[in-house]
């Protein structure tokens, strides 16, 4: 089903955040206009978020000479390779995922250095990473990225905290050592004039973590959100923006006042697609159970870590899905 142009996501203006100068006034109402999307929508465009403009170019431009460029087997020698009987960790590298008629992809991952002095082997998600050599400063750039990302996702945490009316501190004490995940993926050019074209994307689904940055290049017509009104909608890049969208983690920690929304790529192009999502998730020790008051009712994650969390759907992915090959 195709995705409808209307309704459209919120854009909010981040500026106060960023201009020392912003009035307390200025900052609440942004902090409100947050609190609405997160409960309305569960996505929003972020502008002037105060991350370097040339930066996210430059994270684009080098993801396209990576999966232009490199051969399949320089992709495979940094490929992801099972944890536990040697040096792999199920979760960092390259891996092609063929979803099937949800779509194919190629994407490397990249997640926050851990203490693994002890390995190898690793367990599931603390090795180490494997950073592609082309382009040469691959490495150097993403890393600045994600500095930028870190300080830009944790005064959102801030601002939520605002718009909640709860103290920040109880959102803060539990990211403070995030154990992010990003993720550059590649989606491959189609033929559209196909009959049955070959279908390039990612299924349906919700984001496991806290917050998603979306970075993108300015193709349209790939990213789908689930609207309130039960049909898809296009959430087409804005130039200088972020796409901002919620986790379940998030969604628990609100105690369901907040939206993990369903989404989807379906990218029928004749060009191939970049898209850079950055996964802000809890620290490994970080509590699953929500820091609002609750109702009473039983709650299944009360007393879980993130930890625990993140290695059942680790393995819950291995034990279900066909396609799986070593991937998050």
């Amino acid at each position: 089903m195709p995705a409808s142009k209307m309704p459209t996501l919120p854009v909010i203006d981040f500026s106060p955040y960023v201009d020392p100068n912003s009035t307390e006034a200025s900052k609440q109402v942004v902090a409100h206009e947050i609190d609405r999307a997160c409960r309305e929508v569960g996505f929003f465009y972020l502008s002037n978020h105060g991350v370097d403009t040339s930066l996210m170019q430059q994270m684009i431009e080098n993801a396209r000479t990576f999966f232009d460029t490199v051969s399949d087997d320089e992709k495979d020698a940094i490929k992801i390779k099972p944890a536990g009987d040697g040096v792999g960790d199920l979760s960092r590298g390259f891996q092609r995922v063929d979803g099937g008629a949800k779509g194919s992809h190629e994407a490397v991952d990249i997640f926050r250095p851990v203490d693994n002095s002890a390995g190898p082997p690793y367990e599931i998600g603390l090795g180490e990473n494997q950073w592609p050599t082309v382009p040469k400063n691959f490495r150097e750039v993403s890393e600045r990225y994600v500095d930028g990302l870190l300080t830009l996702a944790t005064q959102l945490m801030r601002v939520i905290a605002m718009g909640l009316g709860v103290d920040e501190q109880l959102f803060l004490s539990r990211i403070d050592k995030s154990f992010w995940n990003l993720r550059v993926l590649g989606y491959k050019a189609t033929n559209p004039e196909e009959t049955t074209p070959t279908v390039s994307g990612i299924g349906e689904h919700t984001d496991f973590g806290i917050l998603t940055l979306l970075l993108t290049d300015p193709q349209k017509n790939s990213l789908q959100v689930w609207s309130k009104s039960c049909e898809w909608m296009a959430a087409d890049p804005i130039p200088g923006c972020f796409v901002i969208n919620l986790g379940d983690m998030l969604s628990k920690w609100t105690n369901g006042i907040y939206v993990s929304t369903k989404h989807r790529v379906l990218h029928n192009s004749s060009k191939a697609r970049i898209s850079v999502p950055f996964f802000f998730d809890p620290n490994m020790d970080a509590h699953i159970s929500p820091v609002l008051p609750l109702d009473g009712s039983a709650r299944e994650d009360e007393g879980l870590l993130y930890r625990e969390k993140f290695l059942r759907a680790m393995q819950y992915t291995v034990v279900t899905d066909p396609n799986y090959s070593c991937t998050t």
